[in-house]
């Protein structure tokens, strides 16, 4: 049993959530508190309608503001609101709610938030707190932060008490780091200076937002710190760090085109990019700038004639002087060694390439430091196609369109998904696009997917250049890392030989790299009847989900892929592979363990 399943024993009704909380932090072993903050004690309450409960809150809290005892007016309230089953969401925010004595209103506030057990009754103190409240309040809401489903109120209300940066600072010092971007919200949005120098030194890695990137980047003044002089090595590279995460693809419009000073912090930072030390960090910001103002949404800027191809020449050029070309031969570390082989991949073709044939295809793979996503990137015309036509998609990976091969054209039309949207493609569709060959031209047509979705005017496009540029994208592999060109190997090869996985009843599979800085390569399969298409069936929770794990032998992905197919060949893959989701009692029915089954 871990340390935290052996304090659940508290009494959910005669311990405070204020002590609870302070017990649950105090006897964290790290200190840092669980994604989402600790879970409150007790069962949820009923599902009461709004404005049911906004009622029964208005006539509990008249009730408390009569009793000039603040004591057992908090007992009461706490006591009839956990009876009565009012969700907490129905009152973290009372500003509606009319207040006869501000004195006593404060009062009983500071009483719940020391002694409320029922969630709902926390919320009503932090929020009377919040209108009433003053400094000396602070301290007890940062120890109610930790709770699961307090953590924004409790923000909200220190913002309103104006309470110092160094609170929020060390707010985040406790948090879980999944739970930093609502602080760092509020940081960003205080005109102080201790928060502008500490968001200067923020880290910013895969667990920062495009929208927080674009918050701090404005929060600092990033514009003006970048044209001042003399300008540090700290301000340039953070302002690369930041339009980097502002640039990428989320599943709404970037928001680097949101990011109204873009064009002008762009100029400055290139223009000073030679004031950087060449060393590895530096070197992948830099080229993960020019590889977004190549084929990115930064494209779509309101650029002034020539200036992004000069800072795309600029950087070109300073990359390639011999200081800077020579830094990835310095790497020395597991991390850093797979980054400089990144950057060598991701310099292998000019920035500013273009395409007399209007279309292009440009494979990026991101900075490993901050994930591991590879985009097939389609430009027409010099325009990336999906930044500009379908925000709410993403560029599709080559494994999407390039390996299948589906954007060859033939006689025959043929429609292609090009982008899903993010949240459903029956929510808000697809990008999808017919490819059709017409004499010595190429078309694409735009399309629809069920009334959803942009469409794409008509493009016509040389079919000699078409063809050609299609092939290069899809033969060149010089961007992809070993392990995932064993990784395509292996899908081709189940793609061209479905009687592989047939043999086994395995319907469906995957194969991916375990993460950016993995050589080990992992195929997933899916079986049961419950992958059948009646979601209704008596079987439908009759599936498993297999990871069968290869790790790096030294050998050419080549000859691992064709190891590896001719296992699944001879050898049924539910035997030699980990179950790593499904249902467990149908696992054990087939004589399967489950991977976390002892």
């Amino acid at each position: 049993m871990s340390v935290r399943d052996e304090r659940e024993p508290l009494a959910p009704r005669t311990t405070s959530l204020y002590d609870y909380a302070l017990f649950r932090h105090g006897i964290e072993p790290d200190g840092r508190v669980p994604a989402g903050g600790y879970p409150v004690p007790g069962d949820p309450p009923p599902a009461l309608r709004f404005r049911e409960a906004r009622r029964i809150v208005a006539e509990l809290l008249g009730s408390a503001f009569d009793d000039p005892d603040p004591a057992r007016a908090a007992a009461n309230l706490d006591r009839c609101l956990a009876e009565r089953g009012v969700h907490p969401n129905y009152v973290h925010e009372l500003a509606w709610l009319p207040l006869p004595d501000e004195a006593v209103a404060r009062a009983l506030g500071r009483r719940l938030l020391l002694t409320a057990t029922d969630p709902a009754a926390l919320a009503v103190g932090i929020s009377l707190v919040g209108r009433l409240g003053g400094p000396e309040d602070v301290p007890g809401l940062t120890t109610l932060a930790v709770l699961e489903g307090f953590l924004q109120p409790v923000l909200y209300t220190l913002s309103a008490l104006r309470c110092d940066t160094e609170v929020l600072i060390r707010l985040v010092g406790i948090l879980h780091p999944d739970d930093h971007a609502w602080v760092i919200s509020q940081l960003a949005s205080r005109d102080d200076p201790a928060a502008r120098d500490w968001l200067l030194n923020l880290p910013v890695g895969p667990r920062t937002s495009s929208s927080e990137a674009r918050h701090i980047a404005l929060a600092i003044r990033l514009a003006d710190l970048l044209e001042a002089e003399p300008v540090g090595t700290t301000v340039l590279a953070q302002g690369g760090r930041l339009l980097t995460r502002m640039a990428l693809e989320t599943g709404s419009s970037a928001e680097i085109l949101a990011y109204k000073p873009a064009v002008r912090v762009y100029e400055a930072l290139v223009r000073r990019a030679d004031r950087l030390p060449p060393h590895l960090d530096h070197h992948a910001i830099l080229l993960s700038l020019a590889l977004d103002l190549s084929s990115g949404p930064p494209v779509l800027l309101d650029w002034r004639a020539g200036l992004r191809e000069e800072l795309l020449d600029r950087l070109d050029r300073l990359l390639s002087t011999p200081d800077w070309a020579a830094v990835p031969d310095g790497a020395h570390t597991h991390k850093d060694r797979y980054r400089a082989d990144w950057i060598r991949r991701m310099r292998r073709e000019f920035f500013g390439r273009t395409t007399p044939n209007g279309l292009r295809i440009h494979v990026v793979e991101r900075d490993p430091a901050l994930g591991d996503r590879v985009e097939a990137r389609i430009l027409l015309d010099g325009r990336p196609l999906v930044p500009r036509l379908f925000p709410e998609g993403r560029s599709p990976s080559p494994e999407r369109v390039l390996d299948p091969d589906l954007l060859r054209a033939t006689a025959d039309a043929r429609a292609v998904s090009l982008a899903s949207a993010y949240c459903d493609e029956g929510c808000c569709g697809t990008l999808t696009v017919t490819v059709q060959r017409d004499g010595d031209q190429v078309v694409w047509h735009g399309r629809r997917q069920d009334g959803l979705g942009p469409r794409l005017p008509e493009h016509r496009f040389d079919a000699a250049a078409y063809d050609a540029e299609v092939e290069r994208a899809r033969t060149d592999d010089t961007w992809c890392r070993p392990a995932r060109r064993t990784a395509r190997l292996i899908a081709a090869g189940l793609r061209d030989r479905p009687e592989l996985l047939a043999r086994w009843d395995i319907p469906t599979s995957a194969c991916t790299t375990a993460g950016p800085y993995e050589d080990t390569v992992e195929v997933a399969f899916w079986y049961g009847p419950g992958l059948g298409p009646d979601p209704a069936c008596d079987e439908a929770n009759q599936w498993l989900h297999f990871t069968w794990s290869l790790a790096d032998d030294g050998r050419r992905p080549e000859e691992r892929a064709a190891a590896a197919l001719e296992r699944l060949a001879t050898a049924d893959p539910k035997t030699y592979s980990r179950i790593t989701g499904g249902n467990r009692e149908y696992a054990e029915t087939l004589g399967l363990r489950c991977q976390d089954d002892s």
